[in-house]
């Protein structure tokens, strides 16, 4: 008993040294800024902590925002209102900077494909994997972020800056297929009939394209989905 305790202990020991050596080998942590990228030197182990640590914090801020709401439908539409009251448009003078998802919540401010990129984190915290992408149709003197949140049905569609979503004809939010017959929309929310020059419903005459393109970071975000990813057992975040 007294050799097995003792090889026990030296294990655990081999164990905690090579963790140690692990996490003081050097990583590099990047920011994204209006003037370029900042490189962060800093060992492994840090770079693990504040991981984890980003981590607990936007699957509370995502709970949060959610208030307990079990109805897919109904919580991706609160989602919605919580990002946008939250992430302002970025104000004049400030620099656009590029980093964790949740800086952004704690900035309260970001350009429209970070608000895009913030609301398809809630959603995917909270069960329902989300993309985003930029449609610019011809014509249109501006782009708008289109979100795409995974439900059972398929991919519903929401311009979140906008505040706008389209609604079929029996009271459910459009996915993808639905506006391949746009005419038995009614447009939701508070995005204009116009905007950028153009109909508003032209953002979402080339969806398929524009899921294609589309993008996200969130499960990334997640230590499980991160890990997988890194073992090649699931498909990495992006397009």
């Amino acid at each position: 008993m007294k050799k097995f305790v003792s090889r026990f202990l030296s294990g655990c020991g081999v164990v905690l040294l090579l963790i140690a050596m692990v996490g003081t080998l050097p990583s590099e942590s990047r920011e994204g800024t209006s003037h370029g990228v900042i490189i962060h030197r800093i060992p492994l182990w840090e770079k693990a902590a504040r991981f984890y640590l980003r981590h607990l914090e936007f699957a509370r801020l995502a709970a949060a925002a959610a208030g307990g709401e079990a109805d897919p439908g109904r919580r991706v539409l609160r989602l919605m209102d919580w990002a946008r009251e939250t992430v302002r448009p970025l104000p004049p003078g400030l620099p656009l900077i590029d980093d964790h998802i949740a800086h952004i919540v704690l900035r309260h401010y970001g350009n429209d494909g970070q608000l895009a990129e913030v609301f398809t984190a809630l959603t995917t915290y909270t069960g329902n994997d989300g993309r985003w992408g930029a449609a610019r149709p011809s014509g249109a003197k501006g782009q708008v972020f289109l979100s795409f949140v995974q439900s059972e049905a398929g991919w519903w569609v929401f311009d979140v800056r906008n505040g706008g979503w389209f609604e079929t004809a029996n009271g459910g939010i459009a996915r993808i297929e639905d506006f391949r017959h746009p005419e038995t929309l009614r447009r939701r929310g508070q995005a204009p009939e116009v905007l950028h020059g153009i109909p508003y419903l032209a953002y979402y005459q080339d969806l398929d394209s524009i899921w294609k393109r589309s993008f996200s970071r969130a499960r990334g975000q997640m230590p499980g989905p991160r890990l997988l990813q890194a073992l090649g057992m699931e498909p990495a975040d992006g397009r």
